[in-house]
């Protein structure tokens, strides 16, 4: 259930002296009041936080990195994994430490599976689910009002500052959420628990989205969902409504969501086009040359293998064989052989035995991705997974991954080395002492020297790479 604004509590004099820092009354009567984000899992979250951003923005606030003193802290968290919850909780925890009187604001999946995690780690925080996500910057903005130092602070820089000032892009490459949820029940996942039925998103709304995004300074948008599928084979003018089943299914499996991915690779002032993890059961041809072919779209796909052995992906729960997802992956390579491949692999589900987990490592080597997360298996609660008995020892789940890990890095280093040589394009995400670093369009690290003059992020520049470095081609401009 949604949770209820909670007020922070009058803060003791002996933590506002340790805090070591100046008052709101003294820092923000003529500047902007500030706000923090911390993200955290994926790229629909990406897109959640990036709205929140905006929408801050437009009412007036300042971004600064979390690590420092802020009004406000947002903390959008995950809960795919156990490690997910802790690092969401150790955000919400060093946020109070940044300012004892900030309103932390924590939403996301690991809010709406258990909001009193972070009323320990965070007393008072505000703890909204993902059903009330989008009301975040209101609900936090009434909470500091309450605040009557801050509000009258916030009322006298509004004053002088003028009313809703124009939101700017908060990063050159932004996520462009179709859709939400999801239907399928696959054993580990409790995302759709935590994010409930899927519903998609209206074709004209996202058109105008992305051309808003490309306005605000993106150079690259990520088209994204939970189950991204279900974009092109749904209504999108009749969004599921939760417990009632879904909209009918409309002909030609993915032509609605190529369709989309076309379209938006035309918006004026785009320079790049990626398309997010789509479920292995989805693949098809049109969907593989779109990527493959269309101007602008980034030649990579991220399809979740999850486990290579088929008697782990039945017991998973998922909708594809095997051989079913390596007819996909060669025909990828086919297509476009230097194309991205990437994937995410589970390992030490219940129930893996060692052939089990040799089949995982044989496809993995047949689909020769480019790049592996690992995953060791993590129980949460409420899945069916977590009834499962034959549960893998730590001893030799870790064995596992370290031994999944070293075969990634050396089909990453394989993939990568291919390239060297090459003249290669990257969007520049940051600029240090004359290096850049960012993404090659197949979706590689790359760090390049011997800059142009006046690079700085945003911008795409080429390069040749010289030398696979760990994980990253490196090169000069």
């Amino acid at each position: 259930m949604p949770q209820n604004i909670t007020l922070l509590s009058k803060t003791p004099p002996r933590v506002r002296e340790a805090a070591a820092r100046p008052r709101l009354a003294e820092t923000f009567a003529s500047q902007a009041p500030t706000f923090a984000l911390y993200t955290l899992g994926c790229k629909v979250n990406q897109y959640d936080s990036h709205q929140i951003a905006r929408t801050l923005v437009g009412r007036g606030f300042r971004r600064v990195e979390f690590r420092e003193v802020a009004d406000l802290y947002v903390i959008d968290t995950c809960t795919v994994t156990a490690e997910a919850d802790k690092k969401s909780r150790k955000a919400a925890a060093r946020a109070q430490r940044n300012n004892p009187d900030a309103v932390i604001a924590v939403t996301g999946c690991a809010a709406a599976r258990d909001a009193t995690q972070f009323q320990k780690a965070a007393p008072g925080a505000l703890v909204l689910d993902n059903s009330r996500k989008l009301d975040l910057p209101d609900l936090a903005l009434d909470a500091l009002l309450e605040k009557r130092n801050w509000a009258e602070n916030y009322a006298l820089w509004r004053e002088q500052t003028g009313s809703e000032p124009v939101p700017s892009a908060t990063r050159e490459r932004a996520v462009l959420k179709i859709q939400d949820g999801c239907n399928h029940k696959c054993a580990f996942c409790i995302i759709p628990s935590v994010r409930g039925a899927s519903v998609v998103r209206n074709r004209e709304v996202l058109m105008a989205e992305g051309r808003a995004f490309v306005h605000e300074g993106a150079r690259e948008i990520t088209i994204t969902g939970v189950s991204m599928g279900d974009w092109g084979r749904r209504n999108p003018q009749a969004p599921l409504v939760r417990g009632l089943g879904v909209p009918p299914v409309v002909a030609g499996r993915n032509a609605e969501l190529c369709a989309l991915i076309r379209a938006v690779a035309t918006i004026e002032g785009l320079e790049r086009v990626r398309v997010s993890s789509l479920d292995p059961a989805d693949v098809d041809e049109e969907f593989l040359q779109t990527v493959a072919h269309t101007p602008k779209v980034c030649p990579h796909i991220h399809l979740a293998l999850q486990a290579g052995g088929n008697a782990t992906l039945r017991r998973m729960r998922r909708r594809y064989t095997s051989e079913l997802f390596l007819k996909w992956a060669r025909r990828w390579r086919e297509i476009r052989p230097d194309g991205g491949l990437t994937t995410d692999i589970i390992v030490g589900f219940p129930g893996e035995s060692e052939d089990d987990f040799a089949q995982s490592l044989r496809v993995a080597q047949e689909a020769r991705f480019s790049a592996i997360h690992v995953f060791p298996f993590s129980p949460r609660g409420g899945t069916f997974a977590e009834t499962l008995d034959e549960r893998v020892p730590p001893a030799i789940q870790d064995r596992r991954v370290d031994e999944l890990l070293n075969l990634a890095r050396d089909l990453s280093a394989d993939f990568g080395s291919q390239f060297i040589g090459q003249t290669l394009p990257i969007l520049v995400e940051s600029v240090t002492n004359s290096v850049a670093e960012g993404m090659t369009e197949n979706y590689l690290k790359a760090r390049v020297t011997n800059l142009p003059p006046n690079v700085s992020t945003g911008d795409v520049i080429d390069f040749v790479p010289r030398a696979w470095t760990d994980g990253v081609l490196e090169g000069a401009a």
